[in-house]
């Protein structure tokens, strides 16, 4: 009767903790991993699209509308796939974008970066929810905020101009100027 009773209880447990998985990859699709509008979602391993809630064209469109207004392009991709496939679909992106007569962009490719880890996607059983999870690894989006990069600081050796006059700083360059220089008036007052 004891082992019947622990059997039962270990069954118990197995099943809950399995199913609790499964339900854990749905509530994380049905809030917060959907596809979202402009992002351009891919097969996994191919150049393709996927198959989206709104067409390719649209967000093209968009993007060629509102080309002044965003700050950064970027590409996301899955670990398994290649840095190869990545420059592909970045090239196909780019001819995609031309016909809206968007021309001399940068698209930031996110290397190793993934949006969704391996971990999340090995807690789902089913086939489908895996194939999805990868397609939203595999995207082409807007980024929110300006991606850092180098931002280069010319300085003048004969004299030094207010960093607002300097006109060889790009806005960036400007702004990490004037920190700068109110961290070295912050160090010589101590």
């Amino acid at each position: 009767m004891r082992f019947f009773t622990k059997w039962i209880v270990f069954l118990l447990f197995f099943f809950t903790r399995l199913f609790g998985q499964d339900s854990d990859i749905k509530r994380l699709i049905d809030g917060e991993l959907k596809m979202t509008f402009p992002g351009i979602y891919f097969k996994h391993n191919s150049t393709d699209y996927a198959v989206m809630p709104y067409t390719a064209d649209s967000c093209f469109k968009y993007n060629g509308l509102h080309i002044k207004d965003i700050n950064d392009l970027v590409i996301w991709r899955d670990s398994l796939e290649s840095e190869k496939l990545t420059q592909q679909r970045i090239k196909k992106l780019k001819t995609e974008l031309r016909k809206y007569k968007v021309t001399g962009i940068h698209i930031e490719s996110m290397g190793e970066k993934q949006k969704i880890s391996r971990r999340t996607m090995e807690m789902s059983a089913d086939s489908t929810e895996i194939g999805y999870l990868l397609t939203l690894n595999s995207v082409f989006e807007i980024a929110k905020t300006r991606l850092p990069g180098e931002v280069s600081v010319k300085k003048h050796k004969k004299w030094q101009l207010p960093c607002w006059m300097n006109l060889q700083l790009n806005k960036a360059g400007r702004k990490r100027c004037k920190m700068e220089r109110r961290s070295m008036r912050e160090r010589a007052k101590k």
